[in-house]
C-alpha cells in the first residue's frame, strides 16, 4: 500500500475514533466529557505531520491544503435556513392633506355697461294735424232746400239728397263759410239714375262757375275736376280696379283734402288720386252730383265732417 494511502487510512480511523468517542451513547447515560484542549491539539498536529510527509506523485500538483482546524476537515453541511416570514405590507403612511387651495381673490365686479346714447332721430315729416270744425248728420234744416227743372235739393230717407237733371253738368249745394286748407268726409250712395253718373265733394268754391270737385262714379270711375269760368275739366281721372270704389248703389265713404295747393281723393280709406293745383286756394265746401251723357242721377248724402288744418 503506498504511503499516501496509508496515511489517509490512519487519518480516517483517528477521526472516526474521535467522533465515536463523543457521539455514541453506549451504556448508561453519563455526561459526555468535553475533550481537553491538549488532546485536540495533539490529534491535529499528528494529522498535519502525516499529510506533510506523504509523498506527492510525479506530475501531480497538490491542490488540497491541509485543514488548519478540525472544523475545516469535516465535511460541510448546508445549513437549513428557515425562510423568514414575508415582510408585512407596509402600512401606508397617512397621506398628507393636500395643501389648501388658495381662496381666489374677490372677482372684480363687471363695470357698469355704459348706457348707449340715443342716436338723434332724423326729423320725420310731420303728419298734418286736423281739427273738426263742422259736423252734420244731414237729417234736417242746415242745407238749402229747393227745386227746378234742372235740379232738386231735399231732405229725405234719413239724409240729404241731390237730384241732377242736367246733361254734362253738376248740381251742387254749398255752405256760406270760406275755409283755407280743409278736409271733408261724407258717406254717400246712388238712389236712382244712369250708371254714368258721379258724386262727390266740392272745395274752394268761389261761385257757380269756379270750384273743385273730387268725385267717384257709379261704375267705378273717379276724378279730380276743376271748373273754371264755367268750363269743367278733370285734372286727374281713372277707373278703379282695386275695388276701393263700390259700384252701383253701394255706399262709399269719401274723403277730399284741399290743402297747401294739393288736392287728394280717398274712397273707403284708399287713396285714389292726388294732384297739385293752386287755381283756388280757399273757399266754401259743398256736395255735388254730376251727369256725363244721361241726366237723372239722384244721390243721398249722410254724416258730413269738415276738418281744418291746425297751424303749428
Amino acid at each position: 500500500m503506498p504511503a499516501r494511502s496509508r496515511l489517509s487510512v490512519y487519518a480516517m480511523i483517528l477521526v472516526l475514533a474521535l467522533i465515536l468517542s463523543g457521539c455514541l451513547n453506549l451504556g448508561p447515560k453519563t455526561p459526555t466529557p468535553t475533550p481537553d484542549l491538549q488532546s485536540t491539539q495533539a490529534a491535529e498536529t499528528m494529522v498535519a505531520e502525516m499529510t506533510q510527509k506523504a509523498p506527492v506523485p510525479v506530475g501531480t500538483q497538490a491542490v488540497v491544503s491541509a485543514p488548519t482546524s478540525l472544523a475545516q476537515a469535516l465535511p460541510s453541511v448546508t445549513p437549513t435556513v428557515e425562510p423568514l416570514p414575508a415582510t408585512s405590507t407596509p402600512v401606508p403612511t397617512e397621506p398628507l392633506p393636500p395643501t389648501s387651495t388658495p381662496v381666489p381673490t374677490d372677482t372684480p365686479l363687471p363695470t357698469e355697461t355704459p348706457t348707449a346714447t340715443a342716436s338723434p332721430t332724423p326729423n320725420a315729416t310731420s303728419t298734418p294735424s286736423w281739427k273738426v270744425v263742422f259736423e252734420d248728420d244731414l237729417k234736417s234744416g242746415v242745407w238749402i232746400i229747393g227745386k227746378s227743372d234742372d235740379f232738386r235739393l231735399q231732405y229725405t230717407a234719413g239724409g240729404y239728397m241731390i237730384t241732377n237733371k242736367v246733361e254734362e253738368d253738376i248740381a251742387y249745394s254749398v255752405r256760406e263759410e270760406s275755409y283755407y286748407d280743409m278736409q271733408v268726409e261724407v258717406t254717400a250712395h246712388r238712389v236712382e239714375g244712369p250708371l254714368d253718373g258721379y258724386y262727390g265733394i266740392i272745395c274752394n268754391f268761389q261761385n257757380g262757375t269756379n270750384y273743385y270737385i273730387l268725385a267717384v262714379g257709379v261704375d267705378g270711375w273717379y276724378g279730380i275736376g276743376l271748373k273754371k269760368q264755367g268750363q269743367l275739366k278733370f285734372l286727374q281721372e281713372g277707373v278703379d280696379q282695386s275695388g276701393a270704389v263700390r259700384t252701383g248703389s253701394s255706399e262709399n265713404l269719401l274723403r277730399a283734402e284741399c290743402a297747401k295747393g294739393v288736392l287728394t281723393l280717398w274712397a273707403n280709406g284708399i287713396q285714389l288720386a292726388s294732384v297739385k293745383d293752386r287755381t283756388f286756394t280757399a273757399g266754401a265746401i259743398g256736395l255735388g252730383v254730376g251727369n256725363r251723357k244721361v241726366p237723372g242721377t239722384s244721390v243721398l248724402f249722410q254724416n258730413i265732417k269738415l276738418f281744418s288744418l291746425e297751424q303749428p
